[in-house]
């Protein structure tokens, strides 16, 4: 009885139930737009948009993002956790849907803004799902859980629907999708999250608090760039721009062992990657972060990033990208985890959700600006400008960081433990 007993609190150590009902929802959300920045850009005419209005269609939903996530946590803050996520997981549906029952840019880029508002109420229930469970501790690890089970669904979308597109056609992928996304309904009820989650708690720790806003708003700052940095270059310039790579380097599809693979599903395969970085790497990146320190998964990975995009601008063939695609998509996973537990851990908790709402912004301005950027400057300039000029972005993302995060540290007990929280960023 006693092991059992042991096993069940081994269970929710490494899983809380919370967490994992919150990434799968988020998960299932997550197939339509997942999907969309596959099969838009490698099949143009079948949804009849040119590349710079498919550029616009996948950044529109980031650009609603920085209106929508500061009105996010006010609906938490007002309303709780379950209605406001109930909520973004209809509008996802419908949004989803809608991707595959009208063709057209202006119809498209309507239903990705409005997918904008689902995805602010959606991510930021995460971050206080995390929070909520973490307690202070192992911020990283949950945080890299929260990334590999929800990013599941982005996987099966890319990979699915790839080859459905292929068979059935892309347009009916998001109709499947959009009913599929119904049935995360059946999962909230089971999420064991505070009802009152996201509301601002009483400042009982008001002289902790007032510490930590003036010791930290610089490296706050800075962890706001550096979001803004790694999903410009990541999920706006080469998840964007994969489709497209693919398209025009290998055509109508290629030949592996005897059989003809098209572009849908060359394409799923690419961006697969990333996800599968996610599904596989999160939380083995989040366990390193709180075990190495978060400043060196951070660093290493902006540094792996780099080189790897330089090698893929250099080389813009299929060959070159497939491994170079590969380590900047695993980097980005560890830098998406380490960056998120860093700003959880920074946070004073009676501005909990503004910061976390705020970080958010700055990561979609970065995602947003990306795929407008990147596919009118692919088809103008090429592959290996648009590569490098991401590279270029990438090394001054890291010199900031060097400059902030790994300084000489001021040998004071007391500025250090104001600096940081109960979970520090480097242990």
């Amino acid at each position: 009885m006693a092991d059992n007993s042991q096993n069940s609190k081994a269970g929710r150590a490494l899983a809380p139930r919370s967490v994992v009902i919150v990434a799968l929802v988020t998960a299932i959300c997550l197939l339509g737009d997942s999907a969309l920045y596959v099969l838009l850009p490698s099949q143009l005419e079948l949804f009849s948009v040119t590349p710079t209005g498919a550029g616009l269609i996948l950044g529109i939903n980031r650009y609603i993002r920085i209106l929508s996530n500061h009105w996010a946590s006010k609906v938490y803050e007002r309303l709780g956790f379950y209605r406001p996520f109930a909520f973004s997981v209809l509008l996802a549906a419908l949004t989803t849907s809608a991707y595959g029952l009208f063709v057209g840019f202006w119809a498209l880029f309507l239903a990705h803004a409005a997918w904008g508002i689902a995805w602010s109420i959606l991510r930021l229930g995460g971050y206080l799902a995390v929070i909520d469970a973490a307690q202070g501790q192992s911020t990283g690890r949950l945080m890299g859980m929260l990334q590999s089970l929800s990013r599941g669904g982005s996987l099966c979308a890319v990979l699915a629907g790839g080859i459905l597109a292929d068979h059935i056609g892309g347009r009916q992928v998001f109709v499947i999708y959009g009913v599929m996304t119904l049935t995360a309904f059946g999962l909230i009820p089971f999420a064991s999250v505070r009802g009152d989650l996201g509301v601002p708690e009483v400042k009982s720790r008001s002289e902790n608090s007032t510490k930590d806003e003036v010791r930290s708003p610089g490296r706050i700052r800075v962890l706001y760039f550096e979001a803004s940095v790694v999903w410009l270059v990541v999920a706006g310039i080469f998840v964007a721009t994969a489709g497209y790579f693919v398209r025009t380097i290998a055509g109508d599809g290629t030949m592996v062992l005897g059989f003809v693979i098209g572009i849908g599903t060359l394409s799923g395969l690419l961006v697969a990657i990333r996800w599968l970085g996610d599904l596989c790497l999160g939380p083995v990146f989040g366990h390193l972060s709180d075990r190495l320190g978060k400043e060196t998964v951070i660093v290493t990975s902006l540094g792996i990033a780099a080189v790897s995009m330089i090698g893929v601008a250099l080389w813009p063939t299929l060959a070159m990208a497939i491994p170079a695609f590969t380590c900047v998509f695993f980097a980005s996973t560890a830098l998406i985890v380490s960056l998120n537990a860093s700003i959880a851990d920074l946070a004073p908790a009676n501005r909990r959700t503004s910061i976390l709402s705020r970080y958010a912004t700055w990561a979609d301005i970065g995602s947003g600006t990306g795929p407008i950027v990147a596919l009118p400057m692919v088809a103008t300039l090429g592959f290996g400008w648009t590569y490098g000029a991401g590279a270029a972005v990438t090394l001054a993302a890291l010199g900031i960081y060097l400059a902030v995060f790994m300084r000489k540290k001021i040998p004071s007990n007391a500025v250090l433990t104001c600096t940081r929280p109960a979970n520090n960023l480097s242990e």
